[in-house]
Parts: structure tokens; sequence; C-alpha cells
């Protein structure tokens, strides 16, 4: 399964959870050397990503408030989050030249570190989010990959068909109205 562009992204995840309900599920144990090590590469590679993006997100964030606090700016309120795109890789067999081969997507909102728990969430790397210590012993996990196995309602052989993934920092800007 992935994701269909004919739905909106709402959909899609609604999708996703009927199929997980219904299928079978590959425990973690049942995964080969070979493909825990590559779903380790792909946590690795997560927590750069939330290490590398989250002073961007934390900078924008202040950059807003900045403006808000400003009485000669327009700005009023905003809301600023972070898409994440995770697409098949080419070897899938889902994979469809012609299609966008969207396996999952993540929409989050982002909030500045001093109004959210420190040990908890996108940037927390510093802390493990394994599900559990004792099927993933030995094993730290950034948020982003504890949210794709626990809360995207992907297998990890799911996880494995992951080829490539898009970063996209959302900005929307509010203004007041204008008295005239």
């Amino acid at each position: 399964m992935k994701f269909q562009s004919s739905l909106e992204y709402y959909q899609n995840m609604q999708a996703w959870r009927k199929y997980h309900a219904d299928a079978a599920r590959t425990q973690y144990a049942e995964l080969s050397h070979e493909e825990k090590a590559w779903l380790m590469k792909l946590n690795a590679s997560l927590r750069h990503l939330e290490d590398q993006y989250l002073p961007i997100l934390d900078a924008k964030f202040n950059e807003f408030q900045a403006r808000i606090a400003n009485p000669s700016d327009w700005l009023i309120d905003f809301n600023l989050g972070y898409t994440i795109t995770f697409y098949l890789h080419e070897s899938d067999p889902e994979f469809d030249s012609d299609d966008d081969n969207i396996l999952m997507q993540m929409q989050n909102d982002h909030v500045l570190r001093k109004w959210r728990d420190p040990d908890w969430g996108f940037g927390a790397t510093h802390i493990n989010h394994a599900e559990s210590a004792v099927n993933f012993l030995g094993e730290q996990h950034c948020h982003t990959y504890h949210q794709l196995y626990d809360h995207c309602y992907l297998d990890w052989r799911d996880l494995l068909r992951i080829g490539y993934l898009d970063v996209d920092i959302n900005i929307d800007e509010q203004s007041g109205v204008l008295n005239m």
C-alpha cells in the first residue's frame, strides 16, 4: 500500500489505519540482521534530520514571535509546521514512474523547545524513544523513527520500502482585519 494521489492527507491516513487493522503484522524479531541494520541506518538518518531541522524551526518560530511583538508589523499569528514525505524505493513493486510514489507523510506543528517537554518530540535526540527496551535491546530510536513504526500504521517491512524522503517547512502567516 502507498498514499493515493487522489486522496487528501487525512483520507490516506484513514486508509493506512484500516489496512493496518486488517493486515498481518511483522514482529521485529522476525526481521533479518540485514533488515534491522538497514532500519538502524534509517533511524540514524532521521536523527540527523531532527538535529539539522530543529534549530531551523526554532529560529523561524522566534522570528515570527518577534514580528508579532512588533506593533508596526502586520503579523498577528502564525502556524509553523513541517511535513516529512517518505517515498518508495525505485525497486519497490508498487513504484510507478508516472506516480508520486509516496509511502507515508508525517505532518506536525512545531512548538518552540522552551514551551514543550524538552525530553519528548522532534529534536529530542538525547532521549531513547524506543517503544520497548526489551524489544529493542541496545537500540536508540529518535522521535521520527518511533513515529513511523508506532503511530503511522506502517509495518516493519513497509519501512524497508523507503527509498528517500523530503522535508517541507510549512508557514501560515495570519494578519488582522484592516480597519479603514
